[in-house]
């Protein structure tokens, strides 16, 4: 089997090097140097002993990203922003998936601290703040991605979500929307709830009545979205227009209308938060608030690598700006419209 020593031999470089150069220390190892310990460990199979050097480190160079809902598209960008970002500095990104379980969660960070993890980007559900506490006691910094860890003191990176709905809410007033439901997500989670503060917030600049008929507080998936929409459609007088608080809400949303066959913007209007995929291809195309997920993931991945090198430095909160992206899914209500829609 070949050693350190082997590859230090071929690459015509001493050991130490070697070292550094495979333990992705690019501070110390020029580019050229880094290329010729790369194919002469490669020549000759070597793999180093990724074990052994976490036990004589400490830690290993690896990056956990902990998000909450592998099937949203929304984490979809925000790893490949912080996958990129950790590559860039010599680190693999392991991903995991917590299903908004704080259970799971709290035995996914558990299992993290026990690999020896350089540090953690998570997406919490809020409810796992003693495992994440342990997590940092042992040296392991984290960067909240999304939603703030509430009562620990961590750099973050999320987007103005009060700031973005409010922007959402009033385009829709100034279209001239009275009657505005909203399909939220749980009160516990701390994006959903800065969310429903923004369309308050929007009802009360704009002098309208906040009807608590209109607002149904779902759990960020579809089914939730699918049930809930159905209700407002089935209420005396239904909204003219409907606010979704994420992408998967979303699509259970306009689930729930094609059902009802309730047409977009004629009958309803809809702004979606989170940009989908296909949501240009969507007939007609869906309104919505964009957020700068690939940045997201990139800028925590940032912070935690600066985390790293300064373990001291004060907490950074990134607070980025979502865009109100106007397609086709919304525009005036009916003119027969005294709140709701018809067929």
């Amino acid at each position: 089997m070949p050693t350190m020593a082997d590859v230090a031999e071929r690459a015509g470089v001493s050991v130490a090097t070697v070292s550094r150069a495979l333990s992705g220390d690019r501070k110390r190892v020029s580019a050229g140097l880094l290329q010729r310990v790369l194919l002469a460990a490669e020549d000759l199979h070597y793999y180093p002993n990724n074990l052994a050097r976490n036990m004589r480190f400490g830690s290993s160079r690896i990056f956990g990203l902990v998000i909450s809902d592998i099937g949203n598209p929304f984490f979809t960008a925000v790893a490949r922003g912080a996958e990129d970002v950790a590559q860039r500095h010599g680190y693999s990104l392991v991903l995991a998936n917590t299903d908004e379980s704080p259970e799971r969660e709290a035995s996914t960070l558990s299992a993290m601290a026990a690999e020896r993890a350089a540090g953690v980007i998570v997406a919490t559900t809020n409810e796992s703040v003693e495992a994440l506490r342990r997590l940092q006691s042992i040296g392991v910094p984290i960067v909240a991605v999304d939603r703030r860890i509430e009562g620990l003191p961590t750099d973050s990176v999320a987007v103005d979500n009060e700031t973005a709905a409010y922007g959402a809410v009033t385009h829709l007033v100034r279209l001239g929307h009275r009657r505005i439901a909203m399909v939220g997500g749980p009160h516990d989670a701390r994006t959903a709830r800065e969310r429903y503060l923004g369309y308050e917030r929007a009802f009360r600049d704009h002098r309208l009545d906040l009807e608590p008929e209109l607002f149904r507080e779902g759990n960020f998936r579809e089914a939730a979205a699918l049930v809930h929409t159905r209700a407002l459609l089935d209420l005396a007088e239904p909204p003219t227009a409907i606010f979704s608080v994420n992408n998967l809400t979303t699509i259970g949303v306009v689930k729930a209308l094609r059902e009802r066959g309730v047409r977009m913007p004629d009958q309803m209007s809809l702004v979606g938060f989170d940009d989908l995929p296909t949501a240009e291809l969507l007939d007609p195309p869906l309104t919505v608030v964009q957020q700068p997920t690939y940045q997201m993931g990139a800028q925590a991945a940032e912070l935690l690598v600066r985390r790293l090198d300064e373990p001291t430095a004060t907490v950074e909160k990134v607070l980025l700006a979502g865009t109100l992206i106007v397609r086709g899914s919304t525009a005036a209500p009916p003119i027969s419209a005294t709140g709701g829609f018809h067929s």
